[in-house]
């Protein structure tokens, strides 16, 4: 039997029609975990939500580079006002695995390499390459993102708070239809702020991304964050991290906003070691995300 007409038995039924009428009510949930088994539902997703399952994770991929996958203090969201010092390079691998429930169910994986050199104490240039994949609704694919070139500075110190910026591009190499690329380059700037006090450290990030691309997504993305890192005991921070962007839907009056919260350990000077967690606090961001890393300096 086809996948029209399975999926028009799927459009008429009342459970299922109740299903996406209701999606976050419990009834919607449990549904969910129930629609895998059918057949009228995974191919109602397949020819309904096939192509919104690829623009939203279009959309995720251009934002790689605005929101970072690897950073200076991975797992954290935030970005820091470190710099490497001249001549120092460091390479980051940042892992992080996440699910998100809506009309289909989203699982996505992105396994991302940053190389960063230090131009002198106030400077560092980096570039970043993601492998990713998504699954959906009996779709998988799989390839390598788009890549983001960034530059980070100094700008000002005063009243021991660090200001900082950091812009940046993507290189639309992943493939749009698959989903693993924006198709077109999109531009980024933050503004930082950092602070340390004793075990203490604190960052604050303003950024806005210019996102270019034909799915139909919202073109001006603002992101704001919040981090905190505390130093338990030598080489060992824990961390956590409040996060906030534009939706995705230019017709949401919604915005998704998560929380992290992370173990940074650092067995030795040019090695740190990480994990964490993201948990989704509204219906606009991914329910949850499991992270690692390791970074490397020379």
């Amino acid at each position: 039997m086809s996948d029209k007409i399975l999926a028009f038995i799927s459009s008429i039924c009342p459970f299922c029609r109740a299903k996406r009428r209701w999606p976050g009510s419990s009834y919607g949930r449990a549904m969910r975990r129930l629609e895998k088994f059918c057949p009228f539902c995974r191919a109602y997703a397949r020819i309904h939500m096939g192509g919104s399952v690829k623009k939203i994770l279009v959309l995720t991929v251009a934002l790689g580079g605005f929101c970072g996958n690897a950073r200076a203090l991975h797992p954290l969201i935030s970005e820091d006002t470190g710099f490497l010092g001249k001549g120092v390079r460091q390479v980051e691998t940042g892992f992080e695995y996440s699910a998100a429930s809506g009309g289909a169910d989203v699982y996505s994986r992105s396994l991302a390499a940053e190389f960063s050199y230090g131009l002198n104490g106030k400077a560092d240039i980096l570039l970043s390459a993601p492998w990713q994949g998504w699954t959906s609704a009996g779709m998988s694919e799989s390839g390598p993102g788009d890549l983001a070139l960034e530059a980070k500075f100094q700008v000002a110190e005063k009243a021991g708070w660090v200001l900082a910026l950091k812009p940046g591009l993507s290189l639309p190499v992943g493939d749009e239809e698959k989903g693993l690329g924006s198709g077109r380059s999109g531009f980024w700037s933050y503004a930082i702020a950092g602070r340390a006090s004793g075990p203490w450290q604190f960052y604050l990030n303003a950024g806005f991304l210019l996102n270019k691309n034909s799915g139909g997504e919202e073109e001006h993305i603002v992101k704001a964050s919040a981090a905190a890192a505390l130093e338990i005991a030598p080489g060992t921070l824990v961390s956590a991290d409040l996060t906030t962007e534009t939706s995705a839907d230019p017709a949401s009056l919604k915005h998704p906003a998560a929380a992290i919260f992370g173990l940074i350990w650092s067995p030795s000077e040019n090695l740190d070691l990480d994990a964490g967690a993201k948990f989704g606090l509204n219906d606009e961001a991914d329910d949850l995300g499991l992270l690692a890393g390791a970074t490397f300096r020379f």
